[in-house]
């Protein structure tokens, strides 16, 4: 049974709870590449809009790539495939965003879970 590509959704969770978390850093974006294949898989999460801070940069994706697994994804660079961007879907209101943000919660939740 083939799940649905949730990939751009549950990266959208994951911005908007690094934003909500790093106040001071709410201009940053992340995406991810992935390569072609099953929807559980990651390739990379790259951040955007902290060039110059290379210790937060690597901080954001580190969180980034931890929240994804714990939602289940692989985040694993296989060399020599190809690979593509995967955009977040964002918010689009403050009211989105705390949806958002609840769904990650829940999700996370049912996870940690044994």
């Amino acid at each position: 049974m083939q799940h649905a590509d949730k990939r751009a959704e549950h990266l959208g969770w994951v911005e908007a709870a690094l934003q909500a978390a790093n106040p001071a850093l709410s201009h940053f974006r992340i995406s991810a590449q992935s390569h072609y294949g099953p929807p559980d898989r990651l390739a990379f999460v790259d951040v955007f809009g902290l060039e110059g801070d290379r210790t937060r940069r690597r901080q954001i994706r580190a969180e980034a790539s931890d929240m994804l697994r714990r939602l289940g994804y692989v985040v694993e660079l296989e060399p020599g495939r190809d690979i593509y961007d995967v955009t977040p879907l964002r918010p689009t209101s403050a009211h989105d965003q705390m949806r958002m943000l609840n769904c990650l919660r829940a999700a996370l939740d049912r996870h940690i879970q044994i």
